[in-house]
């Protein structure tokens, strides 16, 4: 099996994004799972400001990392159940993970957890003005 790592980025220190990157890659060593690494150091450092990721154009980051889902059999999330709610990205690469039947996972505290369930609400109403 292999999975693609996703992982907060944007509004974190370069370093603390290497450091859960290398915990999370220590475990899988342990295991028969294969990863994906997205993040690159030098893109990191053309989007910081201090050392610290702040992503000129995010959308195109993350179809630049997303592409490689593909090539995996699953999107495996280091970090907290609260730090995905506040990651657009990250929701991103699970929803692309989950809509192409791809297993998706989370790693918290040295545990992996298997996501068992997406639950997606769609809610529209009708536009009263004019889109220009």
């Amino acid at each position: 099996m292999k999975v693609y790592l996703a992982t907060p980025m944007n509004g974190r220190s370069i370093e603390a994004i290497k450091e859960k990157i290398a915990d999370c890659a220590s475990s899988l060593a342990k295991t028969d799972i294969d990863f994906f690494n997205p993040f690159l150091e030098m893109t990191a450092n053309d989007n910081s400001v201090n050392g610290i990721v702040k992503d000129k154009k995010p959308i195109e980051m993350l179809c630049n990392s997303a592409k490689h889902i593909e090539e995996c059999d699953g999107v495996l999330f280091i970090g907290s159940k609260d730090e995905l709610k506040l990651s657009s990205g990250c929701q991103v690469e699970i929803l692309i993970a989950v809509s192409y039947g791809k297993d998706c996972f989370i790693y918290e505290n040295g545990e992996i957890s298997r996501l068992v369930e997406l639950e997606l609400i769609w809610s529209f109403e009708k536009v009263k003005e004019k889109l220009s």
